[in-house]
């Protein structure tokens, strides 16, 4: 009786997975109607988390308070007790519900926190968007913001891992994701997205071969224009590596930096994988992990 009972229930649930997935394959078939669907379940999937948000609001405010944990350049992060540090402009629209701190990361402004008051910092793919003449300030301001013996985690597309990878010809093998029509396309999408169709493959590849790494990746990073930046906020103005972080973050007083790696945090509160609602789980593949204690 028992084996039979299992045998019906095995085919009841595979009969469902079989539709559902019939389902799927139909919708997906459909362009129009996948690209409906896709838009009606994000609809509803924020604005789920932001009724989830405001009601923890509620119950967690007050102690969250005394141990403040921002995600800046946050966007649809969504966790319990973390707050979302964000700037929504015209080029840059995200539910306001899920934006905690309006707050301009190019402004050169204070950030909204008070002298060691915040818990945890945590940036993740956000710093290779913002001008590296308004860098140092963050830096700066996140010390200034921090608890003692707290910390930032910072992850940033890996130049290094990149420079080396066009060095082989693989680089659209690494990061298929941002493909173009050539190698050296792919690697001015990398760090200066705003030029990969205006430079020419032969100027890269003469100037990848005479210039020293962080010459030639400042070269292309300056030519990027600031006026109307925030026509193409989508692409990656700057570029990153361990070293340039490391000097940064000296500069602002941190003393104790440290390469990590994905999900290797020294703080349980920034670790749990997810694209959005965890850490480190954007494009870990080409991704720098650095952590900083003040």
């Amino acid at each position: 009786m028992d084996n039979f009972e299992n045998s019906f229930k095995n085919s009841e649930s595979n009969n469902t997975n079989s539709f559902s997935k019939s389902i799927k394959l139909f919708v997906k078939s459909h362009p129009k109607l996948y690209s409906i669907s896709v838009f009606i379940i994000t609809i509803f999937k924020w604005r789920f988390y932001i009724i989830r948000k405001q009601i923890y609001k509620i119950f967690d405010f007050k102690s969250d308070r005394k141990n403040l944990m921002i995600n800046i350049g946050g966007g649809y992060f969504f966790r319990r007790h973390w707050y979302v540090l964000d700037y929504i402009s015209n080029t840059y629209d995200r539910p306001k519900g899920l934006i905690d701190y309006n707050f301009d990361l190019t402004s050169d402004k204070p950030f909204p926190f008070e002298n060691n008051s915040v818990g945890f910092f945590f940036t993740s793919h956000v710093l290779e968007h913002i001008p590296q003449e308004h860098c140092q300030h963050i830096f700066d301001e996140i010390y200034r913001c921090l608890k003692p013996g707290r910390a930032i985690r910072i992850s940033t597309p890996d130049f290094d891992l990149a420079y080396e990878t066009y060095g082989r010809g693989q680089l659209s093998s690494l990061i298929p994701e941002y493909k173009e029509p050539t190698e050296e396309q792919t690697f001015m999408h990398f760090f200066a997205g705003y030029l990969r169709d205006k430079v020419s493959p032969e100027d890269v590849k003469k100037n990848y071969s005479v210039m020293k790494k962080e010459n030639f990746a400042d070269y292309y990073a300056k030519q990027i224009p600031r006026k109307g930046l925030e026509n193409f906020s989508n692409n990656h103005i700057n570029w990153f590596n361990y070293e340039k972080i490391y000097k940064m973050l000296r500069k602002s007083s941190f003393t104790n930096i440290y390469r990590s790696t994905p999900q290797g945090s020294k703080f349980k509160e920034m670790k749990g994988s997810g694209r959005n609602t965890g850490f480190d789980s954007t494009y870990p593949q080409w991704s720098i992990f650095v952590e900083a204690i003040k």
